[in-house]
């Protein structure tokens, strides 16, 4: 959880400071573990199977950016 102060002084920075702050923190997530990945391909491989199975139905591209475009 980010604490307030964190929040206050990020807030505080140069412009340029929190492009440098947020470049690092989304390099910093792209490292994935090979545990995480594995966990991953598991989890979209049994939605795959369910999909076509019937057991689980797809949403068309419309209504999904419909969703976020509110």
């Amino acid at each position: 959880m980010v604490s307030k102060e964190m929040r206050n002084d990020a807030l505080r920075l140069k412009a340029i400071d929190k492009i440098q702050l947020v470049d690092f923190l989304l390099n910093n997530l792209d490292k994935s573990s090979k545990e995480v990945e594995i966990k991953w391909v598991e989890e979209s491989e049994k939605r795959y199977d369910a999909y076509k199975a019937g057991k689980l139905k797809g949403i068309s591209i419309q209504k999904i950016q419909a969703k976020y475009e509110k």
